[in-house]
């Protein structure tokens, strides 16, 4: 096992990535506007934390499981 001050054994790559930033609206524009107000519902949501179920999702969407 190498110690700390020594080379590692192999050759490592690293990625340079920047972090991803949030969307303040969507690009094309093409969204209704009862889509952006959930949207915009979501994203409170999900800064205050809140989290629902797939089926919750679902029977508030209308979709049949």
């Amino acid at each position: 096992m190498p110690r700390l001050k020594e080379s590692p054994s192999a050759s490592t790559r690293t990625r340079d990535a920047s972090p991803a930033q949030p969307q303040a609206a969507p690009v094309d524009g093409n969204l209704s506007e009862n889509a952006m107000r959930a949207i915009e519902e979501g994203r409170k949501d999900h800064a205050a934390g809140r989290t629902y179920s797939s089926d919750e999702i679902k029977r508030e969407l209308g979709i049949e499981s």
